[in-house]
């Protein structure tokens, strides 16, 4: 498997659903699933998209491994994969950030004491593939590297309108912390220790 093992990074393979490293190819399908996964829960904020919000993908080595985080991809084989839009394989995405100046909101709630701090961020999972345990599996893997990369203190952010994020982070102990307000949406700040 490329991607994964070529990086040093374990794959984590459950049955269909295998968890790698997102790589450069993976960028049209990353933007893809971001804007198809937003706009189910009606998050999608096209003025920002438009403005360059989302060039973070095209680049997630750069944006996000170089600088001391990663970027997952979560991939299904076998006839489940025709369900989804786009390229079928991958279902699902989720990135880990250090806090600092490119965070986004949640940043706002990390303490002194929670340094070395990471952000969980571009969770995403295909609609097809929701109720599946796509999400668990991400952010389970994504606790690991965090976990690997040294930080002590995890944080993240959602809106309220989605409420299957909430209860998968809540299940995780991600603790609601803040709400905020983002242009639209009130979005919801949550912080784990590790």
């Amino acid at each position: 498997m490329t991607g994964a093992q070529d990086t040093g990074d374990a794959a984590d393979a459950d049955g269909d659903v295998t968890i790698r490293r997102a790589e450069p190819a993976d960028a049209p399908r990353l933007r893809e699933l971001n804007e198809v996964a937003l706009r189910q829960v009606d998050a999608y904020a096209e003025e920002a998209v438009e403005s360059g919000m989302d060039e973070d993908l095209e680049d997630v080595e750069a944006n996000y491994v170089d600088v001391g985080g990663d970027f997952l991809v979560a991939e299904v084989a076998g006839e489940d994969h025709a369900e989804s839009s786009g390229d079928p394989s991958i279902v699902g995405m989720g990135a880990l950030e250090p806090i600092g100046e490119g965070t986004f909101q949640a940043d706002a709630i990390v303490r002194p004491d929670d340094e070395p701090a990471g952000e969980v961020t571009r969770m995403r999972v295909d609609p097809a593939f929701q109720r599946r345990g796509v999400g668990t599996r991400l952010v389970n893997r994504l606790e690991e590297r965090a976990r690997e990369l040294g930080y002590e203190t995890l944080v993240l952010d959602t809106t309220a309108r989605q409420d299957g994020a909430q209860r998968l982070y809540e299940s995780f102990g991600y603790d609601h912390e803040e709400t905020v307000q983002w242009r639209e949406f009130e979005v919801l700040l949550y912080r784990k220790s590790l």
